[in-house]
Order: C-alpha cells, then structure tokens, then sequence
C-alpha cells in the first residue's frame, strides 16, 4: 500500500478557508507520523515596476514581502491548531503558483501535494489553464484537489476504474495503483471502498448489419462483461459485489453521479495524460469532473511515481 508521510499542503493567501491545510490535517489525524509541508509562494507584481531602484532597494522589498508573508503563514498554522504536528512552513518567491509547486515537488520527497479546489469559467483550459489543471498535468506524484468539507471515520471512497482493455498493461498497473492509494485511504479512516466502470454506449460499425442484432441485445452483453471483469478484478482485492458498480454513460457523467449516490469523501481516478491543444479541445475526465463531484478528487497519472 502507498504511504502517505510526506506531504506537501498548497497555502492560498487570498482564500478565507484552507481546505489544502485541513485535509493534510486530517490525514495526520489518522496517521500522526506524517510530516505536513505548507507552501506558500508569493510574488507581488509591484516589484515589476522596482527596476529603477538599485539592487539593495529592490532586495530589500522582496525580504520585506517575504518576511511579512512568513509571519502570516505562522500565524495561520496556529489558527488552525497546528501544535504539536509535525509541519513546517516554506515561503518561496515566484511569479507562477503551478510552477512553483511542480519545483518544490521535485527538489523534495513528497508523496503526496494537497490543494484547494479552484472554481472554473466556461473558457477555462480554452483561454488560459487554471492552477489546479496546470498541477494534475504536471505532477509525478498524487494530486489531491481538496474540497471543504469533512473526512468521517467509515466513509465510502469511489474509485473510478478503466476496464477498457485488460490486455494494456499501463491500464492494468494505473488500476492496482488506484486501489492501493484507495486501500491506504480506506485505512487511515476506516472507510469502504467502492468500485466503478462507467461503459459509454457504443456499437461497432461490424455488427449493425447482424440479423437479429439489436443495440439493446449488445448492450446487455456489453454490461454483462463489465460487470463480470469488476467483480472479479473485487474478489482479488476482498472488494464485495455489492461495491462493485456498473453504470452505462460517460465517465464525467457517471462519476459524479454515483459519487453523490454514495455520499463519497473521495474520488480516485487516473489522469489520461493530455497536454496542449489535445487537452484543451478533448480535455482530461479529472479536469471535466473537478467541479462536479462534491469531493475531493485524488489523481494519479501514468508518470507518477508508486
């Protein structure tokens, strides 16, 4: 099972609450080994205009800002009770968040990063790529895009499986990480895990000319398949039939849906890897779903590390 004992908390000055923090918290609630890194990075564009300052000015500005920005992380830990957990404070100075978080990412042992959820426009991923869908793309390690509300002891926690094709091998080690991530979770706070295949509706040009082949015959089969490869995939894993669920439709149609159904804290899913204009245009089934399930999301991408 993946250990959760470095984690890296994203600190958002502008936000009232931090929901980053508190989930970080939780989990060392539940795991009081886990060492806790807020990170904060902070730039003030003002310090763009300081060029015709000399050098002792303008580095004396930037330690100011920095300092301040210090004393303000202090000072928020110790709202929200932070005493006696293993948690440090890191303030570093840069223009872009997601870059930031990628550097730190990489120059530290973390196994984890932890932040809040942004809210998305319509245009988001077209125009411009919000900080969140930015750190899903980009991290090595488990993403987890936090939402405010609580982790309760026995909760059920979804995992979204791709069935596909049992043949990948990319798809088979993306599912037995998934789960074991999911596994980790589920003994931290005692919770059960839930199973799902979202099957989207669809029919081979070939078998259209079949006599007596019907869309509902073909999907029944369809169904069937799935349902028997989920449950088995469950017997390996001691995973009972009963949360191992089926459902014909779209995966970010889907997963929301039975989400909500189950009253999830979480949601774990595999990020499909797309960058650029592929991502734009197709876009990835975490970055679609974000916003529509009322959890939190946990991604792990091919790259990431075990």
């Amino acid at each position: 099972m993946r250990k959760f004992k470095n984690i890296l908390a994203v600190i958002e000055p502008e936000r009232n609450e931090q929901p980053s923090l508190e989930r970080a918290l939780e989990i060392v609630r539940f795991s009081p080994d886990t060492r806790i890194t807020a990170f904060l990075a902070i730039y003030d564009f003002s310090y763009d205009i300081t060029t015709l300052l000399n050098i002792d000015e303008q580095t004396a500005m930037r330690h100011s800002i920095l300092e301040n920005s210090e004393n303000w992380l202090e000072n928020e830990l110790k709202a929200q009770h932070c005493e006696g957990t293993s948690i440090t404070g890191k303030v570093v100075w840069h223009r872009s968040l997601p870059s930031a978080i990628t550097a730190e990412i990489k120059s530290g042992n973390y196994d984890l990063v932890i932040k809040s959820a942004d809210s998305h426009g319509i245009l988001d991923g077209v125009v411009f790529t919000p900080a969140d869908w930015q750190l899903l793309r980009t991290s090595d390690i488990p993403v987890l895009i936090a939402k405010d509300h609580p982790w309760p002891e026995g909760a059920n926690i979804l995992v979204a499986l791709n069935l596909s094709d049992t043949e990948d091998r990319d798809i088979r080690l993306m599912n037995i990480r998934l789960l074991r991530n999911a596994q980790e979770l589920a003994r931290l706070m005692g919770g059960r895990i839930h199973l799902l295949n979202a099957t989207p509706p669809l029919m081979p040009v070939s078998i259209v000319e079949i006599p007596g082949f019907t869309p509902d015959i073909y999907s029944e089969a369809v169904m069937k398949h799935s349902r028997e490869q989920i449950e088995a995939f469950g017997a390996r894993h001691r995973i009972p039939p009963e949360n191992c669920h089926v459902i014909e439709g779209q995966p970010d149609d889907v997963i929301p849906k039975i989400a909500a159904d189950l009253n999830a804290c979480a949601v774990l899913i595999g990020h499909t890897g797309r960058t650029g204009i592929a991502a734009a245009l197709v876009g990835n089934i975490c970055e679609e779903i974000v916003d529509a399930v009322n959890c939190d999301l946990l991604v792990l991408k091919k790259s990431a590390r075990l």
